[in-house]
């Protein structure tokens, strides 16, 4: 327990030095080049059960992502298949209090499957392959570049949808110097980065202790008539949940939503808030942002 706060607290020092040291962008500039994409969320006003009823959430305001230009464009992805708000899309919404953040998430998705790719040991499939949401942090609003296992002030949260065994990840890239370039190899034999060289992937899976620190989270997804409901509170290491006028800053934030008709093989589509032209992944200035409010 001791090793585990000392890791997590050493962390959080050397992000904190490196944004002071310039080395990471301004942490009060917004970064996506989309007008929507800038939430601004409510505190907390009322309990919050966690439990993928959203009907304790009818008083906060969503963002609702039904429209071609919320589609992520490439590895073969697009909105070439898409059939029309029913076959994908998503309702988000966000709170907070001083020790979480809070958001919901209301899938449509007129086939929804189990997991495949996060069965899998090697990372040839993976989360990235199954039905699920995408959660990206920037929590201390800082813009950093690439990110890595073991960072808990930016994340790529994978929430895999499962009746069964929902799964969670959180980050998926590890330093390894001179490792070449990864890359995606598309269907005609043209490829396209996935990563920096000397970064080589890594399955995170995190859902034994996501409730622990240094996220403390708790999530829950439910099946609906149309699709399926997602509900996380977590922590934010590193963030001040403050008002943005009473000492708050803005928290990068972004959220995708993973669509996989058939069970099986690679996504047939996946919607994005604001980094769906480029590698969102590992870069924190293409996330939106997120700014605190007392209502």
């Amino acid at each position: 327990m001791i090793r585990k706060h000392t890791t997590c607290s050493v962390a959080l020092l050397l992000t904190a030095l490196a944004c002071a040291a310039g080395f990471l962008t301004h942490p009060l500039r917004a970064f996506s080049p989309y007008s929507w994409a800038t939430y601004y969320a409510p505190k907390r006003a009322h309990a919050i059960t966690v439990d993928g009823d959203l009907s304790d959430w009818s008083d906060v305001k969503g963002f609702t992502m039904d429209q071609e230009k919320f589609f992520f464009v490439g590895q073969g992805m697009s909105s070439a298949k898409w059939k029309g708000p029913a076959d994908l899309s998503a309702t988000f919404k966000v709170q907070w209090d001083e020790q979480y953040i809070y958001i919901a998430v209301e899938v449509l998705d007129d086939v929804v499957t189990e997991p495949h790719g996060s069965l899998v040991k090697g990372t040839e499939t993976g989360s990235w392959d199954d039905d699920g949401v995408e959660l990206m942090f920037d929590n201390d609003g800082c813009g950093m570049s690439r990110y890595y296992i073991g960072d808990t002030m930016h994340h790529e949260f994978h929430f895999v949808y499962s009746s069964r065994r929902p799964f969670v990840f959180d980050n998926f890239w590890r330093k390894e110097p001179g490792a070449p370039q990864p890359l995606f190899t598309l269907p005609d034999g043209s490829t396209e980065p996935l990563a920096y060289p000397g970064e080589v992937m890594v399955k995170n899976e995190i859902t034994d202790v996501f409730p622990k620190p240094p996220y403390n989270g708790a999530y829950a997804f439910r099946r609906t008539a149309k699709g399926y409901n997602l509900e996380v509170r977590m922590s934010l290491p590193g963030a001040t949940m403050a008002v943005i006028n009473e000492g708050g800053h803005p928290i990068g934030f972004d959220i995708a939503i993973n669509d996989n008709d058939a069970g099986k093989g690679p996504l047939k589509q996946q919607l994005h808030w604001s980094g769906m032209n480029d590698m969102f992944w590992r870069k924190c200035q293409l996330f939106g942002t997120l700014i605190l409010l007392n209502k």
